[in-house]
């Protein structure tokens, strides 16, 4: 893979965590009583991983949660992988010898294609299931 191939690559893969980020932090919004917009304000700029424990005492305190355990441990590894591909994945390839011909780089760029088609899948169904969650609430004519 051509470098500006891989680094547009990873750029669309943080697009999809940024979406997967801001739908829960849409659902949240929606689930927690009152305003729709004080609510998404109390968390605009918590991290990824704070939205998902935030998101799931929220769903789980009434004793029927919307969301299922074991996705709630899904989206704590891309949260995971999200820290990775933001903060390190350019670091295992660039300091080596000959960067772009290096086993590291060939191993970064068949990486990022499987994450990139999980992420992608993963924001997408997101957003589906937020959507139909937000209109199904009596809140549905904010969103």
């Amino acid at each position: 893979m051509e470098y500006n191939e891989f680094k547009i690559l990873h750029s669309e893969t943080i697009m999809y965590y940024q979406l997967i980020e801001c739908n829960l932090k849409v659902i949240f919004s929606f689930m927690k009583k009152g305003s729709v917009s004080i609510n998404y304000s109390t968390i605009e700029n918590k991290t990824l991983g704070q939205i998902i424990r935030i998101l799931k005492e929220l769903d789980e305190s009434d004793g029927k949660p919307l969301i299922s355990e074991t996705d709630y441990k899904s989206l704590l590894k891309i949260c995971d992988k999200r820290n990775y591909y933001a903060h390190n994945n350019f670091i295992t390839f660039l300091y080596t010898q000959d960067p772009l011909k290096s086993k590291e780089y060939f191993k970064q760029c068949e990486e990022l294609k499987k994450v990139h088609e999980v992420v992608k899948i993963c924001s997408n169904i997101l957003e589906e299931f937020t959507t139909k969650y937000c209109h199904s609430t009596n809140k549905a004519g904010i969103y």
